[in-house]
């Protein structure tokens, strides 16, 4: 349960090594043909409401992108609702957007105002060169919290502790 606050209240989030290994691969393999793309990561909060655990990984269907002004993907509102009311029915929380890029990690101004998750607290990962690095560059990756509508905190990977 999540209050007016959403997940601001959150101070540790918990991403079990798996999900990041599953994580990765979903992105190298639409990476390796050269596409940006996107993962979800529900989770339950746990405590006295203030750490979360992250406990699964999904890949929405969606629609890679390839223009003049570069890459990006879009997930049809269908297939975000198919998500939400799974993540509900499993009593879950859509908590974390990941995505990969080309070359270094960042948001772009397109990250920012158009987001997956918008319940403010959530996080967003960035993997640089889709993900190609595996696990050996997951310091590398850009890790953003949303604190606002279209406001992202840089450097939130200190909420998050990898087991």
């Amino acid at each position: 349960m999540t209050g007016p606050n959403g997940l601001l209240e959150i101070s540790h989030f918990l991403l079990p090594r798996s999900i990041l290994v599953d994580t990765i691969g979903l992105l190298q393999e639409i990476g390796d043909l050269g596409l940006e793309s996107f993962v979800l990561w529900g989770g339950v909060v746990e405590g006295e409401g203030d750490q979360l655990r992250f406990t699964s990984v999904h890949r929405p269907a969606q629609q890679p992108h390839r223009t003049p002004y570069g890459l990006s993907v879009s997930v049809p509102g269908d297939e975000l609702a198919r998500m939400n009311l799974w993540l509900y029915e499993h009593g879950e929380i859509l908590a974390a957007q990941v995505h990969s890029h080309p070359t270094h990690a960042f948001h772009s101004d397109m990250d920012n105002e158009y987001p997956l998750v918008t319940l403010l607290g959530s996080l967003s990962a960035v993997a640089p060169y889709f993900a190609s690095g595996g696990l050996d560059e997951l310091d590398e990756w850009a890790w953003f919290r949303l604190t606002g509508v279209g406001q992202w905190s840089p450097n939130a990977e200190h909420w998050v502790e990898v087991y």
